[in-house]
């Protein structure tokens, strides 16, 4: 009675859902359109942000060495 005996019905389970949710957004483009715009959306924000923060990073360290003590 381990935790194997439960990983195949969880797999089944997770496998029927992902369908599920195919086989709703077949039926309706628009939403399917709407959650794939929102992930690429997302994902530019979080690429936007990640670059950004690299920016700063290298904007405080040249500060830092050139108006740091010598």
């Amino acid at each position: 009675m381990g935790g194997a005996a439960l990983n195949p019905g969880v797999g089944q389970e997770a496998g029927q859902t992902a369908r599920t949710v195919v086989e709703a957004l077949k039926s309706t483009p628009a939403l399917l359109a709407l959650v794939i715009f929102n992930v690429l959306f997302m994902g530019m924000v979080v690429y936007i942000q990640h670059t950004n923060g690299e920016r700063w990073q290298t904007l405080l360290t040249t500060m830092l060495q050139q108006c740091g003590p010598h």
